[in-house]
């Protein structure tokens, strides 16, 4: 799809770590309203910690956050609560509740943040299953779903707010070939409907390669970005035989030196 060039995102210098650990020093980048975007990196290259700190369960030790040109890191009190609202989270196991119907976990939003009648809510819950094509299932609990249906249950979650940002950690982790190219295409089909941008975190080359308009690169060794830019371009014509490794995956794997992230 063709993206806005306006930044809906914009990350500045961020400084991220833990304890005495700094894993993510001086990253800076932008995310353009309606892309698919990618954080891509070998293991304990910082991936999670960004996202975390993207959503604003970490506070950065430096740099700045922007959400449609709002600090979430100096935010407080109501303002910081409605830019929460502003997007969306599906994290890598789905985090459903087991006790509750599909219908009943992608409503928790709605209970939380609003005060509209339940019949509204759960309208509107129909509404986001039909989206992801699993409204015939929204009395079952989550143990009756496969893998993919639990998953497009916890994007229909992550959108019932109507965010304009859904970030997805790991979508398509434990599933087979077909059904994770059923969500990649539901991934595409949402952000072009609703002009949704979705941030990722994943490891999946052939979701990089379907879906992804522009990925970053983390890199253990400098704690920074290697390379950022449309993944198929980077494929074809780096140089650099770490960007070649990662995205060809061929031949002995060059020295990546890790951290570690919880």
């Amino acid at each position: 799809m063709i993206a806005s060039s306006d930044p809906i995102i914009q990350i500045r210098g961020l400084r991220a770590g833990y304890g005495e650990t700094v894993i993510l020093d001086q990253i800076s980048f932008s995310v353009n309203c309606g892309e698919i975007f990618a954080i891509l990196g070998g293991s304990g290259s910082g991936k999670s910690t960004l996202l975390k700190h993207i959503i604003g369960l970490y506070p950065p030790r430096a740099g700045e956050v922007l959400i449609e040109g709002k600090n979430l890191v100096t935010l407080e009190g109501r303002e910081r609560t409605q830019l929460l609202q502003r997007f969306g989270v599906m994290y890598q196991n789905g985090a459903l509740f087991g006790s509750m119907t599909v219908r009943e976990n992608v409503r928790v939003p709605l209970d939380v943040f609003t005060n509209l009648p339940l019949k509204i809510r759960n309208a509107i819950v129909d509404a986001k299953l039909a989206q992801v094509d699993l409204l015939a299932a929204a009395e079952k609990l989550p143990s009756e779903l496969s893998g993919g249906m639990r998953k497009r249950a916890a994007i229909a979650r992550a959108m019932a707010l109507d965010p304009a940002i859904v970030f997805l950690d790991e979508p398509s982790a434990g599933l087979d070939p077909v059904s994770s190219a059923d969500l990649d295409n539901l991934i595409k089909r949402l952000a072009k409907e609703f002009t949704i941008t979705f941030v990722m975190v994943t490891h999946e080359l052939e979701s990089i390669f379907s879906i992804a308009d522009r990925v970053i690169l983390l890199d253990g060794r400098t704690k920074g970005i290697l390379a950022e830019g449309d993944p198929r371009t980077l494929r074809d014509t780096s140089t650099n035989p770490l960007v070649q490794h990662f995205f060809r995956r061929e031949g002995k794997s060059p020295e990546f030196a890790e951290n570690r992230e919880p």
